[in-house]
């Protein structure tokens, strides 16, 4: 058993294609056949069943493949650990962003990391916060962007700031001539929401503490959304609020439909987080500093006492 074999099941589990697989690994696809076989033998299990198109992994091989991943991000933690002592940052990274962040953070930090770091890779990807998540934990994320706290033992989180959450009212809603918003104020039933999966969605819920019933002119309208930008034109074309993050609104000038709380202003914490076998200590620590030093003059870094943090359901878990 080699690593480079290792690193073919994971790619073929990964595409579901031998020849696609074989691509990524810059080989031939007989090669990359030939090497899975052999190790199929050595081990006496089949760990793809080819019959299936795509190619379907089985029960055991998915338990192999997951290992697998184990071996090689460990293996890869020896030049990770030598790198970092050196205070080097470069190779490969692969970071995700949940979608409330990534339009509105990513264009504040990146290319001056990108610029710092010229021997480093980056890979973005936007992904929900479970996909996030379980993909830190089989290390196939180095980190992730999202928001906490989130309570998982295999995870460590390192705060970035507190976002304020805004609200973007329809000038026909009655939020519209109060100058600081009450979260008693917010009724749910106008409320314009993102699609189940997103953590925002569950804060917005956590905010609103009204539950009066929905109001005469959207009684026949249930509409979900997984970009805020569209749930922002529904409250100017309709009526009704949605909420934003503060970076949200950093290109919307000074709109009368954007409100800001009354003390206990609600707000999440954002962090960078990563699994406990994580060694690029450098990284990030360049990374953390370089975000940090990208956000506008009204973010903070640490909480203040006039914030109120809104959890995630899934940080009491």
């Amino acid at each position: 058993m080699t690593l480079t074999q290792l690193t073919y099941i994971v790619a073929v589990d990964k595409f579901k294609n031998f020849g696609q697989a074989a691509e990524s690994c810059s080989i031939t696809q007989p090669t990359l056949s030939m090497q899975i076989q052999k190790l199929e033998e050595e081990l006496g299990v089949q760990i793809f069943d080819r019959s299936h198109q795509p190619v379907k992994t089985t029960k055991i091989g998915s338990a192999l493949v997951t290992q697998a991943r184990v071996i090689l991000t460990e293996s890869q933690h020896f030049h990770e650990i030598i790198q970092d002592n050196n205070g080097e940052v470069k190779g490969e990274v692969t970071v995700g962003v949940i979608p409330t962040l990534a339009p509105y953070l990513l264009p504040l930090f990146l290319r001056k990391f990108s610029s710092k770091h010229p021997l480093l890779q980056i890979h973005v990807e936007e992904l929900q916060t479970e996909q996030i998540l379980e993909r830190l934990k089989n290390s196939s994320l180095d980190v992730g962007l999202l928001v906490t706290p989130i309570d998982d033992p295999s995870l460590e989180s390192t705060p970035l700031f507190y976002e304020p959450f805004l609200v973007y009212a329809s000038e026909k809603s009655p939020l519209a001539n109060k100058a600081k918003i009450q979260q008693t104020d917010l009724n749910s039933g106008d409320l314009w929401l993102l699609t189940e999966g997103h953590c925002f969605r569950d804060q917005s819920l956590a905010i609103c503490k009204n539950r009066k019933r929905v109001t005469e002119i959207n009684r026949n309208i249930k509409f979900e959304s997984g970009s805020i930008e569209t749930l922002r034109r529904m409250v100017d074309q309709e009526t009704g609020f949605t909420l934003l993050p503060y970076l949200a609104a950093q290109d919307l000038g000074h709109r009368k439909q954007i409100k800001e709380f009354a003390s206990p202003v609600p707000t999440r914490e954002v962090s960078l987080i990563h699994n406990t076998h994580f060694k690029r200590h450098a990284f990030k620590e360049s990374l953390v500093e370089t975000i940090q030093k990208s956000l506008p003059k009204d973010i903070h870094i640490t909480q203040t006492k006039n914030t109120q943090v809104i959890d995630l359901p899934m940080g009491t878990k």
